[in-house]
């Protein structure tokens, strides 16, 4: 059972076939096993009795006859039973014939005899023969019967019925685990594309009772989800568009004080206006439904490129054109907080490195910051969660750049992953999806940190 387990996939089609096969397995092999012990073995065993009596009966009958009639008698024998009967040995065949049915010959000759009768085989014109030597008073006559006088092939049948059954077993399979699996098939899909920020197009109703209440449920449950995410966008939006009113007003009222205010004090409540402006735009954009954008073909050399002019802290090597269709927007705001979360958390520099050599074009960004503790890697693309305790900007950030880039991937098929890099720091690894790209411009591949799967 374990090994079936092992090679049937876990999936709803290999479960149904497994179970199908165990449980006609057994009903077949119950079925055959009572067929064999009360009717095939009885039959074999009186079917065997009598011919062993009518190979005796004719060896004896034979020494009975005058000389002139041996001849006809033989004749006889051969054209209407299909027995040979013969005053020498035949000459064997010495490979070995499997035939069940010769066990009971052998075992009711050697009945009939009163001594041991061993069953030989020999060829002749192509036909297979079998022979046992029965003593008549001071003679021995060699009786043979053709593999053709006993019609069974037990072989045959059971290879015939094997077939037969894995056929009805596959075709019962495909119809029954065929009619859950494509709705289920259809769910899943489904749900994937919630899970990616889509809205899917309503499943159908129909079908058996559970499946049926299944697609009913889910449907509203994603009619439910689309609503709580357009609540959640028109409360932010609102929420944003009240916040920046009275922003506004303390713009004013900053650059409307007297002129002996302090510069420093004047700079403070600039620097935490800009920080409040800034945490309501981050916070609005989460709320976005951050779904996928339109694709078009972009180089992708190009792309990072133009996101580190200008970043006295990043460098980064140049190398062919690597064609890519994507949502170039999504790509550049994931990678772009990718690299404000690094410079933020690294004094040193900062590597880029593109890599369209692989399957996969992909995009790592390497700083030799603290680093991310091994376990809180996924904790850190959830929004407002951050390592550093203290709300201060400066050194933690707002915890959203990370969930905004790790929703962007999500919906437009792209993986991002965070990893520790040997020496130290951070590696992020930007991988797009392996259908959107051409090659035929390539970079040289970069060795990369085997844990983090990076330079």
């Amino acid at each position: 059972m374990r090994l079936l387990r092992r090679l049937v996939p876990a999936t709803l089609f290999g479960r149904a076939l497994l179970t199908l096969i165990v449980t006609f397995g057994a009903f077949a092999l119950v079925t055959s096993s009572a067929l064999v012990f009360y009717a095939l073995i009885p039959v074999a065993h009186r079917s065997a009795s009598d011919l062993a009596s009518i190979m005796v009966l004719s060896a004896r009958t034979l020494t009975q006859l005058p000389p002139d009639l041996r001849d006809e008698y033989r004749n006889r024998l051969a054209t209407e039973y299909q027995i040979r009967l013969a005053e020498e040995r035949p000459l064997a065949d010495s490979r070995r014939y499997f035939f069940p049915y010769l066990k009971r010959v052998e075992e009711a000759l050697s009945q009939r005899l009163a001594h041991r009768v061993e069953i030989v085989t020999s060829v002749a014109n192509g036909e297979r023969w079998f022979w046992a030597a029965i003593g008549v008073g001071e003679e021995t006559l060699w009786t043979g019967f053709p593999r053709s006088r006993i019609g069974t092939r037990p072989l045959q049948g059971l290879a015939v019925v094997v077939l037969v059954a894995v056929f009805l077993i596959i075709v019962t399979t495909v119809i029954l685990a065929g009619r859950v699996s494509r709705p289920l098939r259809r769910l899943a899909e489904a749900a994937e594309q919630v899970a990616l920020g889509f809205s899917p197009n309503q499943l159908s109703e129909t079908g058996p009772r559970e499946l049926a209440n299944l697609a009913r449920q889910f449907n509203e449950t994603s009619r439910q989800i689309r609503e709580l995410l357009a609540n959640r966008t028109m409360l932010l939006a609102g929420i944003s568009h009240d916040l920046r009113t009275p922003l506004t007003r303390l713009r004013l009222a900053v650059a409307m004080l007297p002129q002996g205010t302090s510069p420093d004090l004047v700079a403070r409540l600039e620097r935490d206006i800009d920080e409040m402006g800034a945490l309501i735009t981050q916070a609005v954009e989460l709320g976005k439904n951050l779904g996928a954008g339109r694709r078009e073909v972009v180089d992708l050399r190009i792309l990072v490129e133009e996101l580190i002019v200008g970043q006295p802290r990043v460098i980064s090597e140049g190398g062919p054109r690597c064609h890519c269709r994507v949502d170039a927007l999504a790509v550049r705001r994931i990678v772009g907080n990718l690299l404000e979360n690094s410079l933020r958390y690294s004094r040193d520099l900062v590597e880029v490195y593109l890599d369209c050599q692989s399957s996969r074009p992909v995009i790592f960004v390497l700083d030799r910051g603290s680093g991310i503790p091994e376990g809180e890697l996924e904790a850190v693309l959830r929004p407002y969660y951050r390592l550093e305790g203290s709300r201060n900007r400066a050194t933690g950030g707002t915890g959203l750049g990370l969930a905004v880039a790790h929703q962007l991937a999500l919906a437009n098929q792209i993986e991002l992953r965070l990893g520790r890099r040997r020496g130290g720091g951070t590696i992020a690894s930007v991988r797009l999806p392996s259908q959107c790209w051409d090659k035929d411009a390539t970079a040289a591949p970069r060795r990369v940190d085997a844990r983090a799967g990076g330079p």
